[in-house]
Parts: C-alpha cells; sequence; structure tokens
C-alpha cells in the first residue's frame, strides 16, 4: 500500500498494514527484484507476529529500486 493512502487507510481501522514507498500498482517491488520482494514479505510477516493492537501502521523504509520494465 502506497504511503498516498495512510490517512483513508487509518480512517478504515484495519487490523494491521504495511505501507511501501512504491508506486501505485507495484506494492512489493519492481518485477523480479526478488531480494526486495523477499523483504517486503519478510516485513509483513513480522507485522503479523509482531501487532499487539488493531489498527497498527508500519512503514517499509526501504526505496524503491527501478526494474527492468520501469521507464
Amino acid at each position: 500500500m502506497s504511503k498516498v493512502f495512510r490517512d483513508r487507510t487509518a480512517a478504515m481501522s484495519p487490523p494491521r498494514v504495511l505501507l511501501t514507498r512504491h508506486p501505485m500498482g507495484r506494492p512489493v517491488s519492481a518485477p523480479f527484484d526478488v531480494e526486495k520482494q523477499r523483504g517486503v514479505l519478510k516485513a509483513g510477516l513480522e507485522l503479523l507476529d509482531s501487532a499487539t493492537e488493531g489498527g497498527t501502521i508500519i512503514e517499509y523504509e526501504k526505496p524503491y529500486r527501478t526494474g527492468p520494465f520501469d521507464n
């Protein structure tokens, strides 16, 4: 989920959210960026384990790296 939607997301009160700094349509990273995709997935799974209250929102701090299909 993009940081652009942070306020709207918080208003919906989801149980937990991992925000990324990625462009819309690329929530886990660029195509074929396996290392970054694994990092985002790992962060999401860690959030499932560590969130102690509803509405937990954390940000994945690593920036988006362009891939071969980004123009």
